[in-house]
C-alpha cells in the first residue's frame, strides 16, 4: 500500500486479481460437478471464450454444432440416460436407436451401431492426424478404451497440450 499507482494500472491490477479469484472458483467447482468430466478445465479463464467458441465461424450451421457440442461439454446434451434421471417412470435409458444399450455420450460417440459407418470415416480421420502428432505407441497407451476416445472427441484440450506434449518429450 505505500506504492501510489496511477488509475489505469490499478484498474489492471484489480480487474487481475478479481479474473483471478473467479477462474480459481470456476475450475473448482468444475471439478465438484458430474456433468463437467469431460470438459478440459486447463484453459478455463474468467474473460476468455472456450476453444468450441474460438474455431467456429458466424455461419449458422457452425454456430449450432458448436452450440451441441457445448451441450455435450457440459452434460446437457439430452440423451436417454439424462431423461431418465428427470423422469424415472416414463422413460428407457435404452438407445432408441440401435436399442442395444443405454445411450449416453459414451455410447452415441463410440458404440452405436447405427452410427458406425459416419463414425468410422471420421474417426480414423482423427485417429491418423493424432498419431502423426504422438506416434502410435502413445496412441496405444492412451487410448485403449472408449472413455478416452471420448474424452478427446468432445474437448481434446486435455490431451493435446497436457498428456501428449510431456510424452513425446
Amino acid at each position: 500500500m505505500n506504492q501510489h499507482y496511477n488509475k489505469l494500472d490499478w484498474k489492471n491490477i484489480v480487474r487481475t486479481a478479481i479474473s483471478s479469484h473467479w477462474t480459481v472458483k470456476l475450475k473448482a467447482d468444475c471439478e465438484e460437478k458430474s456433468t463437467l468430466k469431460l470438459l478440459s478445465k486447463r484453459n478455463l479463464n474468467i474473460g476468455q471464450t472456450h476453444n468450441v467458441w474460438d474455431t467456429i465461424s458466424s455461419s449458422v450451421k457452425d454456430v449450432r454444432k458448436a452450440a451441441t457440442k457445448v451441450r455435450m461439454l457440459t452434460g446437457t446434451y439430452m440423451l436417454q440416460t439424462l431423461k431418465v434421471k428427470f423422469n424415472q417412470a416414463e422413460i428407457d435409458p435404452t438407445c432408441p436407436i440401435c436399442k442395444l444399450e443405454a445411450e449416453d455420450l459414451q455410447h452415441l460417440l463410440t458404440s452405436c451401431l447405427a452410427y458406425r459407418h459416419i463414425r468410422k470415416s471420421h474417426f480414423q480421420q482423427i485417429k491418423e492426424y493424432v498419431v502423426s502428432k504422438i506416434g502410435n505407441s502413445v496412441w496405444t497407451i492412451n487410448f485403449n478404451n472408449k472413455m478416452a476416445i471420448t474424452e478427446l472427441l468432445i474437448d481434446c484440450q486435455a490431451w493435446l497440450k497436457g498428456t501428449f506434449s510431456q510424452m513425446t518429450k
